[in-house]
């Protein structure tokens, strides 16, 4: 049973005439007639009655019309969809990112290709950066979100963004306080013996610290933190100092929650952020449209920090 077949039968039981069904189709009347004949012969019944110029169906083609029509609807639907996800205007999109950058990096970006995308299945998962690239290559999500470099055979990087470390603190704290003409440049001596809340952002947070005590006495990890929010939250609390990627601290230092401690003649430690999928998995159209969008989200990223991949 063939899809042309079906169609046939369902134009020419509505125009109740083979000729009408085949200016109707676009083909000729023999060629309908021969479709509604092997059509009878597969179902081993007459499905019309001949009367002249017209036809009429027998109570078995009555019984059949409504399940040819069902199935020409869920193809019609199916190829629909299909087109859909070519356009990109359906399908899914399943990603995974490391919790901050879920937040801060990842959700903006969500809200405004939701809003363009709304047929779009989406499915957000948090983790650890090698959980994420597990999920990966299990193809349990389409991209990840992680902290870089990612350097894996199958594994291929979309876009890298670099962000700065920076040393945030309470209002309150000695280094920030506005009664003493707020918080001025210092330097990395100033934050020897000073209590540091250690969010872990992999090597860059090592980085920071052995900078400084290259130069200074070595300052005191008071607590190491999973969750970069409770670190804040310490922080405001005046609880100690943290080094923390600036994106992930920008609401809190426009609101005056967090002060950023600037330090003189320091030359800035970077984090990299990347997007990445496995290399040998299509994407698909409506994964590539939100890895579009994520690059030129000019709102979140700034032009010199957001590194495109080809």
């Amino acid at each position: 049973m063939e899809i042309g077949q079906l169609r046939a039968f369902v134009v020419a039981a509505r125009e109740k005439s083979f000729t009408r069904a085949a200016e109707a189709l676009y083909v000729t009347q023999p060629s309908v007639t021969a479709r509604i004949q092997t059509l009878e012969v597969e179902m081993k019944t007459p499905l019309f009655l001949r009367k002249g110029r017209t036809i009429e169906l027998t109570e078995s083609g009555k019984v059949f019309l409504p399940f040819a029509e069902r199935a020409l609807s869920v193809l019609d639907e199916g190829e629909q969809a299909v087109r859909n996800v070519r356009d990109g205007t359906a399908g899914r999109l399943s990603i995974a990112a490391i919790q901050t950058i879920c937040l801060f990096l990842i959700a903006p970006v969500l809200d405004q290709y939701h809003r363009v995308n709304p047929s779009v299945e989406i499915n957000l998962q948090q983790g650890a950066s090698t959980q994420i690239i597990e999920m990966l290559l299990d193809d349990v999500v389409q991209m990840g979100v992680v902290i870089g470099p990612v350097i894996h055979p199958q594994i291929k990087t979309i876009a890298s963004f670099h962000d700065e470390m920076i040393v945030v603190a309470s209002p309150e704290h000695h280094l920030a306080r506005t009664d003493r003409g707020g918080p001025r440049p210092i330097s990395p001596d100033d934050l020897a013996g000073e209590e540091f809340i250690m969010a872990r952002w992999g090597s860059s947070f090592d980085t920071f610290m052995s900078r400084i005590s290259d130069v200074a006495r070595q300052p005191r990890i008071s607590m190491a933190i999973e969750i970069t929010e409770t670190t804040k939250a310490l922080v405001k609390m005046n609880d100690g100092l943290a080094a923390l990627p600036r994106f992930a601290v920008l609401n809190d230092l426009h609101s005056g929650a967090l002060v950023e401690i600037p330090i003189a003649n320091w030359e800035p430690v970077n984090i990299q952020i990347v997007m990445v999928h496995r290399r040998d998995r299509e994407m698909g159209l409506a994964a590539q449209k939100f890895a579009d969008l994520w690059q030129s989200s000019n709102a979140l990223f700034s032009p010199n920090r957001m590194n495109l991949l080809s």
